[in-house]
């Protein structure tokens, strides 16, 4: 009887174990990325991850301490263009002043995706979202925005350290005439990103 008994709970383990390396990612290692810089003379460690749909970023020093957690950026994993390289996190100083931003994107639905650039704030000791101006539509955000998602992160693109660039549908102020795929330009000024102009994407691209 003890043998029928260490048959069936053999065979009950065996299909977990068959499976135990096929978790879903950011599940079993919720770390999507992470990426060395120096801050204050002390190296530091940012980790983009992803725990139970909520994508944040946080930044760790040398003893493993957690200086720094942002908000939730997203529910799901996004690539964005630097250098030409679709990359899911990067550091660099784009300003600039000499201490790195950390740069990620998160896709948070329906359709739309989210370019976020954090900045330290030497003064609150924190990083703090750039913010992202188009002053014309009078609306401010802490990130830029694609609604045209590319798996190939594509929808958003550094041009430089100044420039970015984000796809999405451009809307005519005439109700008749339909909305367009175009890009949106923003660039570096006074330590916010402005918009300076929109064009429709080319027919060949």
């Amino acid at each position: 009887m003890k043998k029928v008994i260490y048959t069936i709970f053999a065979m009950v383990l065996m299909p977990l174990s068959l499976f135990a390396g096929l978790a879903v990612p950011g599940e079993a290692n919720p770390v999507l990325a992470t990426e060395k810089f120096e801050l204050d003379g002390q190296q530091m460690t940012v980790e983009k991850r992803i725990d139970n749909m909520n994508l944040t970023l946080r930044v760790l020093d040398t003893d493993g301490k957690q200086i720094f957690t942002s908000e939730t950026l997203g529910s799901e994993e996004k690539l964005f263009v630097i250098d030409r390289e679709a990359v899911s996190l990067k550091v660099r100083d784009l300003n600039g002043d000499k201490v790195p931003e950390l740069i990620a994107a998160a896709f948070y639905g329906p359709n739309a995706s989210g370019l976020y650039i954090f900045t330290y704030d030497a003064g609150a000791k924190t990083f703090k979202p750039m913010q992202f101006v188009h002053t014309a539509a009078d609306l401010t955000r802490d990130c830029l925005v694609s609604d045209m998602r590319q798996e190939n992160g594509e929808d958003l693109m550094f041009l430089s350290d100044d420039v970015v660039r984000a796809l999405g549908m451009i809307y005519s102020a005439e109700p008749d005439v339909e909305p367009v795929a175009g890009f949106y330009f923003y660039k570096l000024a006074d330590g916010a990103f402005k918009f300076i102009e929109s064009k429709p994407v080319p027919v060949d691209e």
